[in-house]
């Protein structure tokens, strides 16, 4: 089957599971009758069984959520590479600053630097994700994420740094050049929470593969509490 068939077959997967799970949420919201009902344009007067109607509802957008699966295109639910940007960019912004006392005392190696005073507005960084972790799971990052091993990979980071500062009245130019570091694992976590968040209002990977299926369950929940509150409660 050629890509445009199968983003065609997702897409109409992806319509029908929302159109149906807004309809159950509907439904449970404004309290609509279901003793009457039409279905294919046809009108239908429920007679029996009506206690199991929310069941069956569950049941169909079950149905529709495992379509939208199966007509997913491979590797839909990984972050994508827009997303990844996102993350990197965040971490290599924030790093130089969290690390800033590590790399200048690669400056300060043989002096003492609390007898300088760094020029802080003066600080140039160039930040580069490097690939030089194991492959394997013993990094921590690969352990959380081995998912996603393109994410996994790029944790780590190669700092170039020149700043200003001044020692006995002097001015002098400071520079870190190819500084290794593994960001600590709550950075990256947070630079990955912050990704996650703001990718999911400035990118479609969120609304596109994620959302649809947090609705669908929010309205799969929303029947089965309606059918057990008329069954059991």
């Amino acid at each position: 089957m050629e890509a445009e068939d199968v983003e065609s077959d997702f897409k109409k997967a992806r319509a029908f599971l929302l159109a149906y799970s807004t309809l159950i949420l509907i439904v449970w919201y404004f309290s609509v009758d279901l003793k009457g009902f039409g279905y294919l344009g046809v009108a239908m007067d429920i007679q029996d069984n009506l206690e199991d109607v929310h069941l069956v509802t569950a049941i169909g957008n079950f149905y529709f959520l495992l379509r939208f699966f199966q007509k997913a295109p491979k590797g839909s639910f990984k972050l994508n590479s827009d997303m990844v940007s996102v993350f990197e960019e965040a971490l290599k912004s924030i790093a130089p600053y969290i690390y800033f006392f590590r790399l200048r005392s690669c400056v300060f190696l043989d002096e003492n630097p609390s007898g300088c005073s760094i020029d802080y507005r003066t600080i140039e960084k160039k930040v580069t994700m490097c690939y030089q972790l194991p492959e394997g799971r013993s990094s921590i990052i690969k352990y959380w994420y081995h998912w996603n091993p393109g994410l996994a990979e790029r944790v780590e980071l190669s700092i170039d740094l020149v700043f200003f500062y001044s020692k006995n009245g002097q001015r002098v130019l400071g520079r870190v050049h190819d500084k290794r570091i593994i960001p600590a694992f709550m950075l990256v976590l947070i630079c990955q929470v912050y990704a996650f968040v703001k990718g999911s209002f400035t990118i479609s990977w969120f609304t596109d593969y994620i959302f649809p299926i947090l609705y669908a369950l929010a309205a799969i929940s929303v029947s089965l509490a309606m059918w057990w509150s008329v069954n059991y409660v």
